[in-house]
């Protein structure tokens, strides 16, 4: 008896030290839970609960403890490097607003005010902070947060547990989803370029017409002012466009696709 319960709890320990791989390697740079000012302490905690729900769902699905100690590491490391895998991916779809906000303050004359931000770290573009933490926000306030756990469970009917992912796959897809996140990005920022390239136009001509005009005190100011007006006019429609590209690309990650295609 006591060795059947030996057994049991031993086997439980691995069932979840594999799960809390998978997890805890996702929670480690997946937005909103990976970011710089959440600390470490918090996201272990929110991996060693969510491993702990996962537990009883799991163990029929994986795999039993191997004897030897190699196999042993290789599919603990297998398990994180798949969870890194899939928060990278997920990581690079976020990037994708901040990847506009900076588009988007070249084209409105804001490429030289920098303002720390929190979601990088670093230095950045006014715009790109602020999509990039509203774009945090949305992700837990609405319905994709839920979604992102609900896919990482639902992942291992596709991606068995303990087997290393193909690394040529993995790195084809990350040049797949760096090009789809560009492309989201470009897609967000379109009025903004319009906006840029009317404004160019439009001082080039002056210049021609009235060389005489300081052009610069003239065209900035109004440049500025219309850039940040389409900003807060559009500010809804581009985080729901980009929302809506955020959950194609994570349902194409999590069930084993290509790129996804923007």
């Amino acid at each position: 008896m006591a060795l059947d319960l030996a057994t049991l709890l031993e086997g439980h320990l691995f069932a979840f030290l594999l799960i809390f791989c998978r997890v805890g390697g996702m929670f480690m740079v997946m937005p909103g839970l990976g970011e710089q000012f959440v600390p470490v302490r918090v996201r272990l905690q929110a991996a060693l609960g969510f491993s702990l729900v996962l537990l009883p769902l799991l163990i029929p699905a994986l795999p039993a403890m191997p004897a030897s100690p190699a196999k042993l590491a290789g599919m603990i490391g297998a398990e994180l490097t798949t969870g890194i895998f899939f928060g990278l991916i997920l990581r690079l779809l976020l990037s994708a607003l901040e990847v506009a906000g900076m588009f988007a303050s070249m084209q409105i004359g804001l490429s030289n005010a920098m303002i720390l931000n929190p979601a990088m770290a670093s230095q950045g573009s006014v715009p790109g902070a602020l999509l990039g933490m509203l774009g945090i926000t949305v992700l837990f306030g609405s319905h994709l947060g839920d979604d992102m756990l609900r896919a990482l469970a639902e992942s291992y009917k596709i991606f068995r547990p303990g087997v290393l992912l193909p690394v040529g796959d993995m790195s084809q897809y990350v040049a797949w989803s760096v090009n789809d996140a560009f492309t989201l990005a470009l897609k967000l920022v379109a009025p903004f370029m319009i906006l840029g390239i009317v404004f160019q136009i439009s001082a080039g001509l002056m210049v021609k017409m009235m060389p005489q005009m300081q052009i610069f005190f003239v065209v900035v100011p109004l440049q500025i002012l219309l850039g940040l007006s389409i900003l807060a006019f559009s500010l809804a429609a581009l985080i729901t466009v980009w929302g809506d590209g955020f959950a194609i690309g994570m349902a194409h990650l999590f069930s084993g696709g290509s790129g996804v295609g923007f």
